[in-house]
């Protein structure tokens, strides 16, 4: 298993890491931070793969989630991208699919509304 998938797995796996999640100006990408440093965006294409980018220059996600796609590649930004297509194995895909829908959750506040409901069963 590459480093990139188990580093995935990690925040899989501590979801609650994942902070500052925004949607982005793509109709799927979402920014992220992991343990309050690492910024990272990832996206699902209209091919069902995913793409995952890390930004090592510390940026605001805000002002990164508010690039339109027609100026992404003026906008000059360091990034190291990964994707599901080229990991190429069933692992790496259910990994970023499961990361992918953790920042999705967090995004919407899935986790307050699913505490609250669960909270509300009376067995």
């Amino acid at each position: 298993m590459s480093k990139i998938v188990k580093a995935i797995n990690v925040m899989v796996s501590n979801p609650d890491l994942i902070t500052n999640s925004i949607k982005g100006r793509h109709e799927t990408e979402c920014f992220f931070k992991y343990d309050n440093k690492h910024n990272w965006s990832i996206l699902k294409n209209s091919e069902g793969h995913f793409y995952l980018s890390y930004y090592p220059s510390n940026p605001n996600l805000s002002e990164l989630a508010s690039i339109p796609d027609e100026h992404w590649e003026e906008s000059n930004i360091t990034s190291i991208g990964y994707n599901s297509k080229d990991l190429a194995t069933k692992e790496a895909k259910d990994s970023m699919r499961d990361l992918f829908t953790i920042v999705n959750e967090k995004i919407y506040g899935i986790d307050d509304i699913l505490d609250d409901i669960i909270s509300s069963d009376n067995f």
